[in-house]
């Protein structure tokens, strides 16, 4: 009698395959689960190709979801697999919920299994995804800050320098970095030897640095000027103590205002929301949250000492403020203030008036 072949290929269609990746730059840890229990953990290479071919021959047909914390892989991981039909999520790490082992016991499979158990179980908030071009103009903004850094940093070497080997700056250099100086610099025959020759480099440096920094001002300058963002720019600059460059910030850090339902989930972004631990009886608020975006909330409250100046109403404000705290806690109610006004401002598309209480 002829055998009869009753082989049959395993299919999941219609079955959920939840994958938790801990990204690493030459290895990747994942760990599998399938209705709502663990499956598998294992280690691949770095690679989109690898993960999905995997899961395609183990687990044909499935529903995948994959997720990954955010970290310097950014969301190209995260592009790539949804180009390939699989769902997948960015996180957070501070918002995948964790058990006191957790915290005790860290590992590369560990992080995985949480990340999985987390989209198992529907417990996550996935971080917003800007489109490229968005992530690309984000990145060119924040790269000047990187480059005030590092002039900074430029400067200070140079003085730490001079000061090493005893050479004072002219009084009119002291607090004003110039072109003269540099030309002083340059010209001081008070450094001898390597010494010399270490200045000499480090201002080859510094003048390095300053020209990418002024290419960088132009190409943001541009950018401002470009009809993606310049009627938000107007908007934006209308309002007390914006300028272009924090306007800029803004529309890059945040692109869209209106994935924003309410001004509490925006005010959690930017970081202006107090810490709290209250149980019972006892309620105990602390200082601003550590949890933030740097960027915009430095420049939002650099601004606000600016606003307060410029509009009576945050004057006024202001002023009632500070007879009940320090001025630091004030110009932090002032941040919000100015923060609700530039949401009202960007969802009604309209120029700000100054002086208004409400």
């Amino acid at each position: 009698m002829k055998a009869t072949n009753l082989k049959q290929k395993v299919d999941f269609t219609g079955k959920n395959i939840f994958v938790g990746i801990d990204v690493h730059k030459k290895n990747w840890s994942n760990t599998l689960y399938y209705d709502q229990q663990y499956l598998r953990s294992y280690t691949q290479p770095g690679s989109v190709e690898v993960l999905v071919n995997f899961l395609k021959k183990e687990y044909p047909n499935a529903n995948y979801l994959c997720g990954y914390e955010t970290g310097f892989s950014g969301f190209e991981i995260q592009r790539k697999l949804e180009s390939q039909g699989i769902k997948c999520v960015v996180l957070n790490a501070s918002d995948i919920p964790q058990t006191v082992k957790d915290k005790l016991q860290k590992t590369d499979r560990l992080d995985s299994r949480r990340i999985a158990h987390a989209l198992a179980t529907n417990s996550y908030n996935p971080v917003y995804i800007p489109d490229i071009e968005s992530e690309a103009d984000r990145s060119l903004v924040r790269y000047h800050f990187i480059l005030v850094k590092d002039i900074t940093r430029c400067k200070n070497h140079i003085k730490s320098l001079l000061f090493q080997f005893g050479v004072t700056l002219p009084e009119q250099y002291e607090k004003r970095w110039t072109k003269g100086l540099v030309k002083w610099l340059k010209e001081c025959d008070d450094i001898k030897g390597n010494a010399r020759v270490r200045l000499d480099l480090m201002i080859e440096q510094f003048e390095k640095v300053k020209t990418v920094y002024l290419d960088t001002n132009r190409r943001i300058a541009e950018l401002q000027k470009s009809p993606k963002y310049k009627k938000s720019i107007e908007i934006l600059t209308s309002v007390s103590g914006i300028g272009p460059l924090i306007a800029i910030v803004f529309m890059t850090e945040i692109i869209d205002i209106n994935r924003f339902s309410n001004m509490r989930k925006l005010n959690s972004y930017v970081g202006f929301v107090p810490m709290e631990h209250s149980s019972g009886e006892h309620e105990i608020k602390g200082g601003i949250t550590i949890r933030t975006n740097k960027l915009l909330r430095t420049l939002l409250i650099e601004a606000s000492w600016i606003a307060i100046r410029q509009d009576p109403t945050l004057t006024y404000t202001y002023n009632e403020l500070i007879k009940k705290m320090t001025g630091k806690r004030a110009i932090i109610k002032i941040a919000r203030k100015l923060l609700s006004r530039i949401r009202y401002v960007l969802i009604n598309e309209t120029m700000y008036e100054k002086g208004i209480l409400k």
